[in-house]
C-alpha cells in the first residue's frame, strides 16, 4: 500500500513533524509513502529515509493552484499511489480533484479550526475525515455537516523512543526557573499576552528566565515586531530570549521548568504539550479547543482561561513554586501520553483508516426510474453485491418509486430525490451536496443522462461508471462507449457493470412482496370464489401517457377476455393506474366477479403480491410487464413502436408479438402511418389466445 501525503510545506511544525514521523513508522511496517509539498527544511530528513518528495507550490492560495491538478495526477499514476491524504485546505482541493481524476480514494486530516469559507469545505470531503481532537470533530460535525460515521479521532502521537523522560529538574533548586513558549508567531498563539503575564510574574518571582521559540510564516514580520515592542515596553530584555525556529524542541523542553501554551483561539490539539509531557516538563495552558483532551486540570497540568493575563501569571507561579505538585502533574501526564498519545497508536489507527478506505467500498447506483426500469435494475444490484459483498451499496432513485425497492436485499440505503426538479440548477447542486456527504468510491450510472452524470461528478464519486453519450459523458472516468449497440436491457446494463469490475452475468429478475401486501391481495381476491383450477389472468391495457402507441386496441382485449372466459374457469384482473379506468368500460357487460376492475386500486408496492397470484399476463411494453417477469408469471408481450430486443424483460416463459413492419421500431408516441397503429392492430386475438392456451394448458 502506497500513501501520498499532501501538505503545504515541510518547515518545522507539528503537522510537518507528524508527517515525517508517520512516514518513518509506515516504512518500518512495510508501507510506502510519497510526500508532495512546496518544500522546506524537513525534506532532507525524508530523503535520508528514502521517502520520495515532489516539490509543487501546493501552498499558494490562488486559482493558479488548480493547474497543479494534472501534475499531481501524473505523480499518482507514476508512483502507483493507492490513497491521497491531504492535510490542509489548498492542498486538499488539489488532492481532491486529482484523486477523483486518477480514481483513487481521498482522505483528509483536519489539523485546525477552519473558518466556514468555501475553501474549507473540502476538508470534510474525504472518504474518511481524521480529526486530531474532540473539539475539531465536533466542529466538523456541527459546522461542516460531516456525518459522524466518516469521522475518525486519531490524536497526534510522539515517538517516545526519541524522548528521554527525566525528573531531575524537580530534585534540585535551580538558580533560575526557565519558562519556555513554543509556537508559530501569531496573535492566535498569544505570545504578547504571555509576555504581559511574564511581566506580572517577574514582580513575584524575579529569578525567571523565558525562552520563546518560533517565528512568523515566511515573508511576515508584523507580529514579530509587536513581540519585540512588548519586550522593550515592559523591560524584559534581560529575562526573555528569542530563540527563533528550532528543530530540537524536545531538547529545549528538557532544559525548561515549565511550558506555557497561551493560545487565544481554540488550539486544535497541541503537539508541543505531549512533547513536554514526554520529557517530563510540566505544562500550563489555555483551557481551549483540544488542550483539555491532553491536560486534565489539577491532575496532569494547569489550565487557565484564554487572554486572562492575571490567571496565566498565577498558573505559572503555582507551577514554579509548588514543585512537588508540578512533579506529580509531570508523572501523570507522561503516563497519559504513553497510553493515548504515542506514535505507535497513531500509526496503528491511521493504517486502520487506510485499510478501511481500501477494503470497504461505498457504491452509488443511479437509477431514478421509471418503474419498469427499476425492476430491471435488480439483477445489476445483485451482481454488484456478489462482486463486492462487503460494500455499502446505495440507490439514487426518484422518491415516488422508492417503495418498490424498500425490501431489496442487495441495498444498504437509498437517496431519494425528485427527478422532475433536476433541471433546476439549485436543486441539482443541493442533490449533489447530499451525495457528496456520503463520500462514494464509485458511481454506477444506469440512468445515463446529463443530470445523472453531473450528480456523480459533483457528488464526488471517485470512480464514475456509465455510458458515454456526447459531451456530458466526459464527466465519467470509466466510460463505456457502446450505448447505441442494441442489446437486452440487463445485458445492456452489464456493459457498465464490467467497468465497475463485475465479471459474472446473471439476469434473473426478482421482487419481494411483504406479508401484508400478500394478505391484501388475498382479501381482494377472496370474494371471487377462486378454486384450485381457477385461472387468474392479468390484462395491462394502458401505458405511459407519453406512449399511447404502445396500447393494443381495447376491443382486442375484450375479445380475448371473452374467449378466455368461455374456455376456462377464469378471472381476469384489469391492472393499471386510475387514469386508465376508462378501459374498464369495454367490459361493462361482463360479470364483475369474472372481470375485476383494479385500475387505481393497487399501489406500487402491492403489485408483486397481485402478480404472484396470476397464471398469465397480457401486456404491451409496460412497467407491469417487468413486474410480471420478476414474479415469474408467464406473459404475452405485444410490441409496437419499440424493439423487444432492447426492452423485453428476461423470462423463461413468454410469448413476444411484433409484426416487423417497415415502420418498426419507430420510437414515437404518435403514429404517422396512413393506417393508424397498424403495428398493434395487426397482432390478432387468435395468435395471442393461442399463447394463452399454450401456457394455461401445459
Amino acid at each position: 500500500m502506497k500513501i501520498l501525503q499532501l501538505l503545504p510545506a515541510l518547515e518545522i511544525g507539528g503537522v510537518e513533524r507528524g508527517v515525517v514521523d508517520l512516514a518513518r513508522a509506515l516504512k518500518k511496517q512495510g508501507y510506502e509513502t510519497v510526500v508532495v509539498s512546496s518544500g522546506g527544511s524537513l525534506v532532507a530528513e525524508l530523503q535520508r529515509m528514502g521517502v520520495p518528495h515532489y516539490g509543487l507550490p501546493v501552498h499558494q492560495k490562488s486559482l493558479t493552484a488548480l493547474f497543479l491538478v494534472d501534475q499531481l495526477v501524473k505523480i499518482i499514476e507514476r508512483e502507483r499511489v493507492d490513497i491521497v491524504h491531504a492535510r490542509s485546505r489548498v492542498p486538499g482541493w488539489i488532492g481532491w480533484l486529482a484523486a477523483r481524476k486518477a480514481g483513487v480514494p481521498f482522505v483528509t486530516t483536519c489539523h485546525g479550526h477552519y473558518s466556514l469559507h468555501l475553501l474549507s469545505h473540502v476538508m470534510g470531503w474525504g472518504k474518511r475525515v481524521i480529526v486530531i481532537s474532540h473539539a475539531i470533530g465536533r466542529r466538523m460535525i456541527d459546522e461542516f455537516r460531516v456525518p459522524q460515521d466518516r469521522l475518525r479521532l486519531i490524536p497526534r502521537g510522539v515517538d517516545l523512543s526519541q524522548f528521554s523522560f527525566s525528573l531531575k529538574r524537580f530534585e534540585e533548586k535551580p538558580k533560575k526557573l526557565r519558562i519556555i513558549h513554543v509556537g508559530r508567531f501569531s496573535p492566535n498563539k498569544g505570545q504578547v499576552e504571555f509576555l504581559k503575564a511574564v511581566h506580572l510574574l517577574r514582580s513575584r518571582l524575579p529569578n525567571i528566565e523565558v525562552w520563546i521559540a518560533g517565528a512568523e510564516n515566511r515573508g511576515r514580520t508584523q507580529y514579530t515586531r509587536l513581540i519585540q515592542k512588548t519586550i522593550h515596553q515592559f523591560g524584559l530584555e534581560n529575562c526573555v530570549k528569542m530563540l527563533g525556529p528550532s528543530r530540537d524542541v524536545p531538547g529545549l523542553l528538557a532544559q525548561s521548568d515549565l511550558l506555557v501554551l497561551s493560545s487565544t483561539l481554540p488550539e486544535p490539539f497541541g503537539r508541543v504539550i505531549i512533547e513536554a509531557g514526554a520529557v517530563g516538563t510540566p505544562v500550563a495552558a489555555t483551557w481551549l479547543g483540544g488542550v483539555p483532551d491532553i491536560i486534565d486540570h489539577g491532575k496532569s497540568g494547569y489550565l487557565f482561561p484564554p487572554k486572562n493575563i492575571p490567571a496565566m501569571a498565577e498558573a505559572m507561579q503555582v507551577m514554579l513554586t509548588d514543585r512537588t505538585q508540578a512533579k506529580e502533574y509531570a508523572v501523570t501526564l507522561r503516563k497519559k501520553i504513553e497510553e493515548k498519545f504515542n506514535l505507535e497508536q497513531m500509526v496503528r489507527k491511521t493504517v486502520e483508516v487506510y485499510q478501511e478506505v481500501r477494503k470497504r467500498k461505498k457504491i452509488l447506483v443511479i437509477k431514478l426510474g421509471a418503474m419498469g426500469d427499476l425492476v430491471l435494475v435488480v439483477p445489476s444490484l445483485r451482481m454488484l453485491r456478489h462482486r463486492y459483498p462487503d460494500a455499502t451499496i446505495t440507490l439514487l432513485v426518484d422518491r415516488r418509486l422508492a417503495r418498490m425497492m424498500a425490501d431489496c436485499p442487495y441495498l444498504d440505503d437509498m437517496i431519494l430525490l425528485d427527478r422532475k426538479k433536476l433541471s433546476n440548477p439549485f436543486y441539482l447542486l443541493k442533490s449533489a451536496k447530499r451525495i457528496r456527504e456520503e463520500s462514494f468510491d464509485m458511481s454506477v450510472d444506469l440512468q445515463n443522462n446529463k443530470y445523472t452524470h453531473l450528480l456523480a461528478y459533483l457528488g464526488g464519486a471517485v470512480q464514475r461508471c456509465g455510458f458515454s453519450r456526447g459531451f456530458w459523458g466526459g464527466l465519467l472516468n470509466r466510460p463505456d462507449k457502446t450505448f447505441q449497440i442494441p442489446d437486452s436491457p440487463v445485458r445492456h446494463q452489464f456493459r457498465v457493470l464490467v467497468k465497475a469490475g463485475v465479471q459474472e452475468f446473471d439476469d434473473t429478475l426478482e421482487l419481494w412482496p411483504r406479508q401484508e401486501q400478500i394478505e391484501k391481495a388475498e382479501r381482494v381476491l377472496l370474494p371471487l370464489g377462486l378454486k384450485a383450477d381457477t385461472k387468474v389472468v392479468g390484462f395491462v391495457m394502458g401505458s405511459s401517457p407519453k406512449w399511447p402507441t404502445k396500447r393494443w386496441p381495447p376491443g382486442h382485449y375484450r375479445e380475448l377476455a371473452r374467449r378466455i372466459l368461455d374456455r376456462y374457469d377464469a378471472r381476469i384482473l384489469l391492472l393499471g393506474s386510475g387514469e386508465e379506468e376508462v378501459f374498464a368500460s369495454e367490459f361493462r357487460d361482463f360479470d364483475s366477479d369474472r372481470v375485476v376492475n383494479l385500475f387505481g386500486k393497487t399501489g406500487i408496492e402491492d403489485l408483486p403480491a397481485f402478480f404472484q397470484k396470476m397464471h398469465f399476463v397480457v401486456s404491451g411494453d409496460t412497467a407491469l410487464l417487468h413486474v410480471a417477469a420478476a414474479m415469474h408469471v408467464p406473459f404475452a408481450a405485444i410490441f409496437g413502436p419499440t424493439d423487444p430486443k432492447r426492452h423485453i424483460p428476461p423470462a423463461k416463459k413468454m410469448a413476444v408479438f411484433m409484426k416487423n413492419l417497415p415502420c418498426q421500431p419507430c420510437y414515437r408516441g404518435t403514429c404517422g402511418e396512413k393506417e393508424a397503429m397498424v403495428c398493434l392492430t395487426h397482432v390478432s386475438v387468435d395468435e395471442v389466445f393461442e399463447a394463452v392456451q399454450r401456457f394455461l394448458e401445459p
